[in-house]
């Protein structure tokens, strides 16, 4: 049995993601940087440097937007996605809107940051079967939802990346224990496991939970056997691990990708170089 793994042969993997660019990811990104996280910023072109409350808390809290002019050097070393231009319910736009809103964001983001931008996070969680196309139609290439799993599962449909729970949920901690104690998660020790944690960095002012943002960190952070990457990190990766070409026998494998991909066979890993071909035995 031929078993893919992430980078320098782990099985687990850590991503977060964030919406809205709001003036809270300052802080928040020094506490990912600090503890060597890395997440996806799922941003709002059209809306920044806007300043608006959080509507839900018990007390005020803001939900001001980063000025575009920071967005390159906040967050780099993270990764930057869509999120649409305006934040609009993308479902019950023409399709003509959803093209714009999609493209435009893509397209201010990009200069923004220097790069190809092809991740993405629906506003509000929700899209039909049009606003799919739109996305496809646009080079956006994963998506997430706000449908908890509360599982470590690698998703079934990138464009519909389900995460693992949103930041602060009940059910975190246990998730966390589960994750991190191979004993307790015997159901999934045969497959690669991702932890997919999703949120807005206001959220940890109006529950102030940044002391359990920063505890969350310290615990699952720092292991050997964890990969730590952006939602596109994880996308590419994958993308490699299905361009491997493997001989009929099953011995033989190229990687046709530019990125070095590690299998197991046997209980032997083996590290497959960009462009190589190797003998797995």
């Amino acid at each position: 049995m031929i078993k893919p793994l992430f980078p320098e042969g782990r099985e687990k993997c850590v991503t977060f993601s964030y919406d809205d660019g709001v003036t809270q990811d300052r802080r928040l990104v020094e506490l990912f940087n600090k503890y060597k996280i890395k997440a996806t910023f799922n941003l709002n072109s059209g809306a920044f440097g806007k300043h608006n409350p959080a509507n839900g808390f018990d007390k005020p809290v803001t939900h001001n937007k980063i000025e575009a002019s920071e967005v390159k050097d906040l967050y780099k070393g993270h990764e930057v996605a869509v999120h649409t231009l305006t934040h609009p319910r993308l479902q019950y736009l023409s399709r003509e809107s959803i093209a714009y809103e999609i493209r435009q964001d893509r397209e201010n983001l990009e200069a923004l940051v220097g790069y190809p931008v092809t991740g993405m996070a629906y506003p509000f969680g929700t899209y039909n079967d049009v606003v799919l196309e739109e996305m496809r139609a646009a080079g956006i290439h994963y998506s997430r939802t706000v449908n908890a799993t509360r599982t470590f599962s690698m998703p079934q449909d990138f464009l519909q990346w389900h995460p693992t729970c949103h930041f602060g949920e009940e059910e975190m901690e246990g998730l966390l224990d589960r994750f991190l104690d191979d004993k307790k998660d015997q159901c999934e020790q045969a497959r690669l496991k991702v932890f997919y944690v999703w949120g807005h960095a206001y959220e940890l002012d109006g529950n102030d939970t940044w002391s359990l943002m920063e505890s969350f960190c310290g615990r699952i952070s720092n292991h050997s056997d964890i990969w730590y990457a952006t939602n596109g990190e994880i996308y590419n990766y994958n993308e490699a691990v299905n361009r491997l070409v493997f001989s009929e026998d099953k011995k033989i494998v190229k990687n046709e990708s530019a990125l070095p991909v590690w299998l197991e066979v046997k209980n032997q890993k083996f590290k497959v170089e960009a462009g190589a071909c190797i003998r797995l035995e």
